[in-house]
């Protein structure tokens, strides 16, 4: 799909919290209420002009079932806006963005909020079957959490496809090493100077006791880490492998939003856009090496508008694991300069339904800063698929 004239404004994000952190109490919804809230604000509309909101969210169990409507009302919008979410797993709150684009095109909205929220803290014990009830035989509870990063094929966490990853295009334990602690070394970085100040929306968590919290700054950062320390790291999810949870993404909880709507109504409601979505691109591999996904995903998203990797400014490539991430830049022969200058999920986390919206959010500010031009976001997908975006400045 090629975009006619449609652009971003708005684009902002919560702070990313760690396992268990500061949003270990907060529901789903309210991280995504909060970004949305946000996202209209700073594009300079009014509520009442949002035809639509859809969000990524992958957790959709309990009250999140009902998550992009719920996010949408706490937001302040009115009732005649509708809503709804997607699950691209790790590519959804891209690939909201992207089904933002369609309904746009249709004609079916005019503005539309689109973004992802996820809060992987809160996800419950499952207990299959439990309606029914069990006569007989021991019932064990499936970790709603881990249920999230478990491949459903094979029945193996996300990280065995890593070490496949690893395997197959001869990434070693140093090469995941040093890219991990450059995304961190690069995090930090961007932390000192105050690079996502102006992204991050802060977040009122209230307290049992007290005044709310307020939560803006990003928690899973670790800037002391170093090659040694990740070295003392034992493999963890193969005897003898590579990956560990030092050279892996977090388990993460965040909100991000953006608007979209046309150039036309952008200029009649007096909108300063950001960027200007231009393409996107979906790839399918075998799903026991879903990290490798993107590389397809962006060669047939540039493909598709006549470019090549050499006029990309930026990508933000989603850090599932080192391992994959190093095999993507390689693949695609794309200066490492130009990926993650600001650190990735290694060092900054994976609210898995949020994370393609955090990415964007990232890459518009970014763009802006150094006044660049091309950007794509992308990211491999569970059960393996690759989603890729084109992004064009407008500052």
């Amino acid at each position: 799909m090629i975009g006619e004239g449609i652009v971003v404004a708005g684009a902002v994000r919560t702070s990313i919290g760690k396992f268990a952190g500061a949003f270990k109490d907060t529901p789903t919804s309210d991280l995504g209420a909060n970004a949305i809230r946000a996202a209209v604000e700073r594009a300079g509309i009014s509520p009442d002009v949002v035809d639509e909101v859809i969000l990524g969210c992958v957790g959709q169990v309990g009250e999140d079932a009902f998550n992009a409507r719920l996010a949408t009302l706490k937001a302040g919008l009115p009732e005649k806006t509708t809503a709804f979410n997607v699950n691209r797993l790790c590519g959804s709150g891209l690939q909201a963005i992207n089904s933002a684009v369609q309904e746009l095109r249709t004609g079916e909205a005019e503005v539309v909020v689109a973004g992802g929220n996820e809060n992987m803290s809160i996800q419950p014990y499952l207990l299959p079957r439990a309606e029914v009830g069990w006569r007989l035989g021991q019932a064990a509870l499936i970790d709603g959490t881990l249920s999230l990063v478990t491949d459903p094929f094979g029945r193996y966490q996300m990280g065995f496809t890593a070490e496949k990853v690893a395997d197959r295009y001869g990434v070693s334990r140093e090469a995941q090493d040093k890219f991990a602690a450059e995304s961190q070394q690069r995090a930090a970085a961007a932390i000192a100077e105050g690079r996502f100040k102006d992204q991050i929306v802060p977040v009122a968590v209230p307290q049992k006791k007290g005044d709310p919290v307020i939560a803006n700054l990003d928690e899973h950062p670790r800037p002391a880490t170093t090659m040694e320390s990740l070295g003392r790291l034992k493999p963890a999810f193969r005897e003898g492998g590579t990956v560990t949870a030092g050279n892996s993404s977090g388990i993460n909880d965040a909100g991000a939003a953006v608007v979209l709507m046309t150039k036309a109504k952008a200029d009649a409601l007096g909108v300063r856009p950001q960027l200007e979505w231009v393409a996107d691109a979906v790839a399918g591999v075998t799903p026991e090496i879903m990290g490798i996904a993107p590389i397809f995903a962006v060669q047939k998203l540039l493909k598709k508008v006549g470019m090549t990797i050499n006029y990309i400014d930026l990508m933000e490539l989603n850090e599932a694991f080192a391992a994959q991430a190093v095999a993507v830049i390689r693949e695609l022969e794309i200066d490492p300069e130009k990926v993650n200058p600001n650190g990735g999920a290694i060092a900054l986390g994976h609210p898995v339904g949020a994370t393609g919206a955090i990415l964007t959010v990232k890459l518009a500010y970014e763009l802006k800063r150094r006044q660049a031009e091309w950007g794509i976001v992308t990211m491999c997908i569970g059960g393996g698929q690759g989603i890729a975006t084109l992004f064009r400045n407008l500052n």
